[in-house]
């Protein structure tokens, strides 16, 4: 039989209570934040209102207050130590190492992150700081900080917002918004650092969904090509126009198995149709090439339970006979006479014939226009 929790001592808050965090360097030291809403009357509208359709929203302000509570030492009294009047408060998180300070951070309901610093000496939090992020229409619905498992570096803070914004904040002296994206559609309650890798954030709302983000650039440049590979499972070769493909697998999506820098930003990838190894490239001002992929290390169960081990990618191939960006490229499926692979490319501007280099010979069909050129290719096995 589970036995019921036994309770020691309470308190009238007066507002609506919404979260309790405790002080990281006193354990009978808590924080508790406070929300709550109110509707200004307003006047009914006038027949002339009426007529015209006009209606009257009622003014909605949210306000709270932070009560500061201290457990005596018999561990079943519960007493008011300190409070703040302000707007309403969603979440509240402590860090121990941001600033160097033990310091309580407050979400609030006009688009503001209140920072308090604790007084250890005098079981105090001193005047917030406040930083605002978003506009006072805007909610700030949760927040966290990085440090929770006390890894290295200054911390970092994650705020996620009621217009379905994730915003990060960092400094080491003073915080500020390092990036805001559109996260969900709907508000996301909740997001959340990774305790063991502070790279990524987790996030989650009313649209059902739940959201990894790895906050590391990642790439240079925008991504134009994404290919899930048809003969190796979970393999993902990711291009961008900073030239670096990179190979993912998806279990694990947050650190590349493998990069290769192309001639050219990226723009089309096409896997081989029975070479797993072989993967074409249209690289724009680079032309095309072909590259090999060393998974030789791989296990044979990698695809299912094992991990994919992927080596450098080695050139067997490239055209560098376009005079413009290569943007079209196709592997055709099938082979010439001679046993070669069959490869097509088109790119804008150019309708000029060009002999191929580097294993790869033009084929006798050359469509092209004024606008835009396609040669079809063929590439040694």
């Amino acid at each position: 039989m589970v036995e019921p929790a036994t309770t020691l001592s309470t308190d009238d808050t007066v507002f609506s209570a919404d979260a309790i965090e405790f002080c990281p360097v006193n354990s009978r030291i808590f924080a508790c934040g406070t929300y709550q809403i109110q509707k200004e009357e307003v006047a009914p509208p006038t027949p002339a209102e009426e007529e015209d359709g006009e209606s009257k929203t009622p003014v909605v302000t949210r306000f709270g207050r932070c009560l500061m509570y201290e457990i005596d030492e018999s561990g079943k009294q519960l007493n008011e130590i300190q409070r703040f009047e302000g707007p309403a408060i969603l979440d509240m998180k402590w860090s121990t190492r941001w600033n160097n300070q033990t310091t309580l951070a407050i979400a609030d309901a006009k688009g503001h992150i209140q920072l308090q610093k604790w007084d250890s000496d005098n079981n105090r939090l001193l005047p917030p700081m406040s930083l605002s992020i978003a506009d006072e229409s805007t909610l700030c619905l949760s927040l966290d900080w990085s440090d929770r498992r006390g890894v290295s570096g200054p911390a970092a803070m994650v705020v996620s917002m009621s217009d379905g914004n994730l915003c990060t904040l960092g400094g080491e002296t003073e915080l500020e918004v390092v990036d805001t994206w559109k996260a969900h559609d709907f508000e996301p309650w909740i997001a959340a650092f990774d305790c063991w890798n502070p790279n990524v954030v987790w996030s989650g709302g009313d649209d059902c969904k739940m959201k990894g983000w790895d906050l590391r650039t990642g790439f240079e440049g925008g991504v134009t090509s994404i290919q899930s590979h048809p003969l190796r499972e979970n393999i993902i070769a990711v291009g961008s126009y900073d030239t670096q493909i990179h190979l993912f697998d998806r279990r694990s999506p947050l650190t590349p198995l493998a990069t290769h820098n192309s001639l050219g930003g990226i723009w089309r990838l096409k896997w081989h149709a029975t070479n797993p190894d072989r993967l074409l490239i249209a690289a724009m001002h680079g032309g095309f090439e072909v590259v090999d992929w060393d998974f030789s290390s791989s296990p044979s169960n990698a695809g299912s339970e094992g991990k994919w081990e992927v080596g450098g990618a080695e050139q067997k191939a490239s055209f560098l006979g376009h005079e413009s960006l290569a943007y079209g490229v196709d592997w055709s499926g099938g082979r010439d006479a001679e046993g070669r692979d069959l490869v097509a490319s088109c790119s804008f501007y150019d309708h000029k014939r060009e002999e191929a280099v580097d294993k790869i010979r033009l084929a006798r069909l050359d469509i092209s226009s004024t606008l835009a050129g396609a040669k079809l290719h063929t590439s040694t096995p």
